[in-house]
This record gives C-alpha cells, sequence and structure tokens, in this order.
C-alpha cells in the first residue's frame, strides 16, 4: 500500500488488505511507545462504531494483545507460501456485525483475555480441563489386529504383503515396498481417528491424507497395478500423487470421487446432514449412481446422504479447511452445527436446554485450546450460556439468543 501509515496499516489488517511485509510492519510499529496507545484507542473508537459492534466489557490495551498476536501468526502463515501459490484472503474481522466481530477477536492468539478475566467466570467452572488432541490414532492391520500408535516404539509395525509399515521418529506411519512379496496378496490397512484426535498419513503411492477427529480411511497396504482405491468416513483433506497409469478412487457412503492428481477435502460424517466434495487444485469427478458432476477448483459438490443430485457452489476455503490449519471457523454456522464439531474435537456429549434453531455465530478460534476457553468466548456473544458436568456439554439461549 502507499500509505504506510500507522493508522493506515491498522485499517488495512483490519480489512485483511495487508501481505506479509506490511503486517510484519504493522507489528514493528504497533511495539513503539507512541503507537501502543494508538492501537488501544483505534481499537476503542472502532468497537464504539454502531456499525460494526455494540459496546461490550473488553479491556483495549488486552485486545490489542490479541490482534498483535493474530497479526503475527498471519505473517508467517503468509511468509511461508510458495511464490506460485495465492496468498490466503484473511477475515475482515470488522465485517460481521456486532457480537461476531468481538467473537473473532476474543478467539485469536493465546487467550490472554479469557484467562484475565476469571473473575468473570460462568458456570463454566466445573471439573477437569477437558483439552483436545489427547487421543491417538489406531491403524488396523489386515488379520484385524489393532495397533496403538501412541504404545508402540518407533521402526517396524508389520509386514502387509509386499509392505513393511514403519513407524517414523515423528509419530507419522511409512509403507515401504519389499522385494519377493506376492503381489496378487492384497491386504487393506484403516487408520481411525478418535473424537479429539488429528493424523496425516502417507499412503503406499506417496499421496498424503490428513484425517479429522473421528474419521477413517481404508486402504490397501500395497496399491493394485492399475488402479488406487480408498474408502472414507468422517472427514478428510487428500494430496494425490499424480499417476496417470492408476487412477485414483475416494469412496464415502455411496459417493465416488475420481481423481488424477489433485487435492481436495471431502467432509461426510453421519451426524451432518450433507456430503460435501470441495476441490482445491486439479479436477475431480463426484459420481453418485449415474450422476456425474466434474468440479473445477474452489467449487463445492453438496449432495444428501441417501443421494438425489449435486448443488455445485464456490464455499470460503479457509473455512471448509479451517480444521486441518487447527482453527475452528464459523461464519453465520448454526448453533448445532459449531456444537457438533466442538463434540468430535474435545469428546464430549451435547445437550440442549431451549430454542436454539435460529441461533447463528461467526468467528475464528484455535483448536488447541481447552474447551472452557472456547465456551467462555462463544459466552461472550451473548448468544448462548453453557455449564459443563463431568463429561456433557448443556447448551442455552444467552440474553440475546
Amino acid at each position: 500500500m502507499s500509505d504506510t501509515s500507522f493508522e493506515a496499516l491498522f485499517r488495512g489488517y483490519m480489512n485483511g488488505t495487508l501481505n506479509a511485509s506490511e503486517i510484519h510492519r504493522f507489528r514493528q510499529m504497533a511495539m513503539e511507545r507512541d503507537n501502543k496507545a494508538l492501537l488501544s484507542r483505534l481499537l476503542e473508537e472502532a468497537f464504539s462504531n454502531p456499525a460494526y459492534a455494540e459496546a461490550a466489557d473488553y479491556d483495549p490495551a488486552e485486545m490489542a494483545d490479541e490482534i498483535l498476536l493474530k497479526a503475527q501468526q498471519q505473517e508467517v502463515q503468509l511468509s511461508m507460501l510458495p511464490p506460485t501459490r495465492k496468498p490466503p484472503v484473511f477475515r475482515p474481522w470488522f465485517k460481521y456485525a456486532a457480537a461476531a466481530a468481538i467473537f473473532g477477536l476474543l478467539m485469536a492468539g493465546t487467550w490472554k483475555f479469557a484467562s484475565r478475566h476469571r473473575h468473570n467466570a460462568t458456570a463454566l467452572a466445573a471439573g477437569k480441563p477437558v483439552r483436545p488432541g489427547t487421543a491417538q490414532p489406531v491403524l488396523i492391520l489386515g488379520d484385524g489386529s489393532r495397533v496403538a500408535l501412541d504404545s508402540i516404539a518407533n521402526g517396524t509395525i508389520a509386514q502387509q504383503g509386499n509392505a513393511r509399515i514403519v513407524k517414523l521418529a515423528n509419530g507419522q506411519v511409512a509403507y515401504q515396498l519389499t522385494e519377493g512379496k506376492d503381489n496378487n496378496n492384497i491386504l487393506y490397512n484403516t487408520m481411525q481417528t478418535p473424537h479429539g484426535c488429528m493424523y496425516q498419513l502417507t499412503l503406499p503411492d506417496g499421496s498424503r491424507v490428513w484425517l479429522n477427529a473421528a474419521s477413517s480411511i481404508r486402504y490397501p497396504a500395497a496399491f493394485a497395478a492399475n488402479n488406487r482405491h480408498v474408502e472414507v468416513t468422517g472427514e478428510a483433506y487428500f494430496d494425490i500423487a499424480k499417476d496417470e497409469h492408476k487412477p485414483f478412487t475416494v469412496t464415502v457412503n455411496k459417493l465416488d470421487i475420481q481423481v488424477l492428481g489433485t487435492a481436495f477435502n471431502v467432509m461426510a460424517y453421519a451426524d451432518e446432514n450433507a456430503i460435501r466434495t470441495t476441490l482445491v487444485q486439479g479436477a475431480v469427478n463426484v459420481i453418485n449412481g449415474v450422476d456425474k458432476q466434474l468440479l473445477h477448483p474452489g467449487e463445492q459438490a453438496t449432495i444428501a446422504p441417501s443421494g438425489g443430485t449435486f448443488l455445485i457452489s464456490k464455499p470460503n476455503l479457509d473455512e471448509t479447511l479451517s480444521w486441518k490449519n487447527g482453527e475452528f471457523y464459523f461464519r453465520d454456522t448454526n448453533i448445532r452445527s459449531i456444537m457438533r464439531e466442538v463434540a468430535r474435537w474435545y469428546n464430549v456429549e451435547i445437550r440442549y436446554e431451549g430454542d436454539m434453531d435460529d441461533i447463528t455465530l461467526s468467528g475464528i478460534v484455535s483448536r488447541n485450546e481447552e474447551i472452557g476457553q472456547l465456551l467462555k468466548a462463544l459466552e461472550m456473544t451473548k448468544m448462548v450460556r453453557f455449564r459443563i458436568s463431568g463429561n456433557v456439554v448443556f447448551v442455552s439461549p444467552g440474553s440475546q439468543g
């Protein structure tokens, strides 16, 4: 941008228009003594604007800490992109109304705001904190035996046909082809992620798969000579190794996704009302019986689990892929859909008290925090309230719900 004054950088950042170097400059200038006070004032002015937000209980200095932490995160993400990759569009935080704008800011960074306001604690103070990411994936071998990956040492796990399965030092599993084995004896493995667990798997052909919580993928330990076929439940992101002589097919429910070399996301949880295939790069065919639809990059095909026809749309890719990037991203999302994500990630049961059907929220939050911090941020929208009893989260409308 031509105007690099601190105020101009602030407004550019809040509108999501700065590049990595501009974000870096914004953060540097914000550390200067005079600009620290200015940043707090600019935030206070922004929150006093009725076009963006209602009055809220917050400390401008603490909010300044939060915005700088988020800026650092975004700067790193932008700087790591290859030159040919189009940079992501960071959400213009102040485009949302009232509580949504407050929500987006509160959920960035390391939750300093929530931790400094424990004297305002609600009914969430109950029992041991529930944290995500404590569960570990399970590998099911061809003979049905189950291997908990966190309970075994690095090295060879098993021999499956002509493939040796090895646990690497980084906790990932690798498949190494061996000579002298029967290539016609195909054995299938299944990788399962329980609630609260994500896992990245490299398939025998070099394709990479990211599994979201409560998901699974079934695949051969060594692919056949002329095709590659896997089956998925839950949600997964694929980065397929290109091989024109071996078409790659993903089956989820009764839907087939045919690809060559591409990157895409598929979401098909049993408790969701749709199967969504989102193409990031390349091209795929989504096939439901005789209905076949070619997707182009940036397009999403949605279909009911019971079948029907495809609905094609262009979703926000940041929102669709937020789980893979370690975030919850809600944009005018119904509270029941939000809580289904929460239940899968934190392995809790959700119960509703009152009419929740018309409550929608927007915001961004790290998936690394314990559940109490997330729920406190949600409560600050005044749209919902929570109480925790053991492993059950009770949800009820807030003062504005």
